[in-house]
């Protein structure tokens, strides 16, 4: 009954006995380290799993007497964190070690994740920060009553606040989208409406570039089951990085396309394109291909991470198809 248990936990068990030999490893162990019960079972730990922190974790219960923790990194066959915590037990032939082990990987990912987060938005925010202090250090010392600089360094000031603005803004989606808050009951979208209203919001810019916008595939048929406001903002994420890569005088293409498996509504711009060693990692926060441009054109570098995110709501995805010199294709798949 006691080793059923121990079989049925999710978390792995080791024990070993005062000779330093394993009696007892669990199914959840045995799936954690890649060994069979058979490869642990009657060996010692460090012959058996190759693992030194583990080796001396046992050690230290050993010589303490008292409970003890520790982190261990498994590389092969595939590369994993571990949390072993041990205690003393006691065996049939004298005082052993019991230590459960716990695969924190993922925890670890997303702790990593979050420094990284938290890391990126702190050098984000100090750019515009530090351009803001600046100038106005600059009007505070005089600058303010000369007439050739005074107004455009409120100008400047003025751009980097809407840039401040923007990144808390696309911060705080972020966080939204990653803990689901926010997110309405889906109904039935419409995607032409939200395709006009984001044409809408971008008019001033694409009349400004002179910009020609060509719909494909009767995207006024194309409806999804979502939430309105979210698939609006990824259709204007796109959109607005189509106008912004577009040349002046330029083309943007929407199409629409059905199956009886999914629908895509794509968006296609003539820019620069995309070289191929940047698209694996453009959907990623913070990354930019070009900073000083992206910057220059207002872009917060979360645009495309929010796209990606707001289609996981919608059990779909993202797809990019781009040559450098050829312009850029973004499509939405969304589940039918």
């Amino acid at each position: 009954m006691f080793e059923q248990a121990l079989n049925g936990m999710k978390d792995g068990v080791l024990m070993v006995d005062s000779t330093e030999t394993i009696i007892f490893a669990n199914r959840a162990l045995s799936a954690i380290l890649s060994l069979s019960q058979a490869e642990l079972i009657g060996k010692r730990p460090l012959e058996a799993i190759r693992l030194i922190e583990l080796a001396e974790l046992i050690a230290e219960v050993r010589s303490t007497g008292s409970a003890a923790s520790r982190e261990m990194k498994v590389v092969y066959p595939q590369e994993k964190t571990l949390l072993g915590s041990a205690n003393l037990i006691k065996t049939d032939n004298g005082p052993g070690v019991a230590v459960i082990v716990q695969d924190i990987s993922e925890i670890k990912k997303l702790e990593n994740l979050r420094q990284e987060f938290v890391a990126n938005v702190s050098h984000e925010l100090k750019t515009p920060l530090t351009a803001i202090k600046s100038y106005a250090e600059t009007l505070i010392h005089g600058a303010i009553d000369d007439p050739i600089n005074n107004r455009p360094f409120l100008e400047k000031i003025e751009k980097n606040a809407k840039s401040l603005a923007a990144l808390i803004d696309d911060t705080l989606e972020i966080s939204r989208l990653e803990s689901r808050r926010g997110v309405a009951p889906f109904a039935p979208v419409h995607l032409s409406d939200e395709i006009e209203q984001a044409l809408e919001t971008l008019a001033p810019r694409i009349k400004e570039k002179e910009l020609e916008i060509i719909k494909a595939g009767e995207p006024e048929s194309c409806t999804v089951s979502g939430e309105a406001e979210h698939i609006y903002r990824a259709l204007l994420n796109l959109l607005d990085n189509a106008v912004k890569y577009s040349p002046a005088g330029g083309r943007i293409e929407l199409a629409c396309a059905q199956t009886d498996r999914e629908l895509r509504l794509s968006v296609k711009d003539h820019g620069p394109g995309i070289p191929a060693e940047h698209q694996p990692r453009l959907f990623e926060r913070f990354y930019r291909v070009d900073k000083a441009r992206s910057r220059e054109l207002g872009g917060t570098g979360l645009g495309l991470s929010i796209v990606k995110h707001i289609m996981e709501i919608h059990g779909g995805r993202v797809e990019l198809k781009s040559t450098a010199g050829q312009g850029a294709e973004f499509t939405l798949i969304f589940p039918r």
